[in-house]
């Protein structure tokens, strides 16, 4: 029977285009696969949880296999590629900027900015690109203090750099830098960039643009589509459909890890050094966690703000309440604005995102 199942292989688009018939049967019947030689793909809740909350067995930093194991090579690594301590030490200096209450203060900037962006949709448009990918770019120079003089540079910044590989070689990099090390001097997050070491700041800066863009521009729409299709266009029970929306459609589909001794998931041996993929995805709809009606929508279930689409354990994401502002009041503002709001009727879904992330390429929409 399990021999018959196709393994999940991360690396596949034809896989993660539509990912969540082939997870369902492998959570039934096999928990870990190995869709290549040294990869292991769990899908089980309760394996992906322990994955991702245990660094000392599954490491975050020996993903990079290419970049040296020393201190001066760690500054120039995002926060989601180490492990403690160097993690735990980064992630306590930057954690201030992303407390809630800090965050709270930037509501009116989101609002502000959602409105301008709302108020320029036009009947049939592209809800994507009028909408969901410049907001996340928007807000984030908000809070990282980008000035008027760098806005342009920014927005090719915020818009061209999606990956956290090679981006010393691109043409723009050094001009960024000359930004970001500005940025560190000045107030830009509460001043707590100039906590930093000059390399690890301008690192940060750009793992801000890479991780916080893409994703926030996925969920967003990942959002609408499903508060339009499940006829949940309205402000009532609005941040329980959020969660809920986050957990059926996580904008991040897995998350990597590598194992650093042998061990044994889920009754399966895995060797020092294999790879293991944790499905986030997959998680977020096992039956043994989140009921029978795993796939449906259903904003009023317990515990729904345990779903994994900010991760879990030390790489939880630092900036789930930046997030969860955003995707509120983004909601609120579009609902407010456009009641009437539906999709076009000749939509069909088309995915945008790399092998890790998924969102719609395009949501054209009429606007009533």
């Amino acid at each position: 029977m399990t021999g018959t199942i196709t393994a999940f292989n991360p690396l596949d688009l034809s896989h993660t285009d539509d990912p969540y018939p082939r997870l369902a049967a492998l959570r039934r019947d096999r928990p870990v696969s190995t869709p290549l030689p040294g990869w292991h793909v769990v899908v089980r809740d309760a394996d992906v949880r322990a994955v991702l909350a245990a660094p000392e067995v599954w490491s975050s930093r020996r993903n990079n296999t290419s970049v040296p194991e020393t201190p001066e090579a760690d500054r120039e690594l995002a926060l989601s590629q180490l492990d403690p301590p160097a993690h735990t030490r980064l992630r306590r200096l930057l954690s201030p900027a992303f407390a809630r209450t800090v965050v709270a203060e930037l509501e009116s900037v989101v609002r502000e900015r959602a409105g301008a962006l709302a108020g320029r949709l036009e009947d049939g448009g592209d809800l994507v690109a009028a909408f969901a990918a410049p907001l996340p770019r928007a807000v984030l120079a908000a809070f990282c203090g980008v000035g008027d003089g760098d806005a342009a540079e920014y927005d090719r910044w915020a818009a061209g750099f999606t990956d956290l590989l090679g981006h010393r070689a691109r043409p723009e990099w050094p001009a960024f830098e000359r930004w970001a090390l500005r940025a560190a001097e000045g107030r830009a997050m509460g001043g707590v960039l100039g906590r930093l070491d000059r390399t690890e700041a301008v690192t940060f800066l750009h793992f801000l643009i890479v991780a916080g863009v893409p994703n926030l521009r996925h969920a967003l729409g990942n959002l609408v589509l499903r508060l339009l299709r499940e006829e949940h266009w309205r402000a009532e029970g609005l941040p329980e459909a959020i969660e809920e929306s986050l957990r059926l459609d996580p904008p991040a589909l897995w998350q990597m890890r590598t194992a650093t001794r042998d061990t044994v998931l889920a009754d399966t041996p895995v060797r020092a050094g294999e790879r293991v993929i944790a499905v986030v995805a997959s998680a977020n709809r096992d039956p043994a966690r989140w009921g029978e009606d795993a796939d449906a929508f259903r904003p009023g279930r317990p515990g729904l703000r345990a779903h994994l689409a900010f991760g879990k354990g030390p790489h939880a994401c630092l900036g789930a309440s930046l997030t969860r502002l955003q995707l509120r009041v983004a909601a609120e503002v579009l609902i407010e604005r456009y009641p009437g709001l539906r999709l076009a009727s000749d939509f069909r879904f088309r995915r945008a995102g790399d092998f890790m992330s998924r969102g719609p390429a395009a949501l054209p929409v009429h606007v009533e």
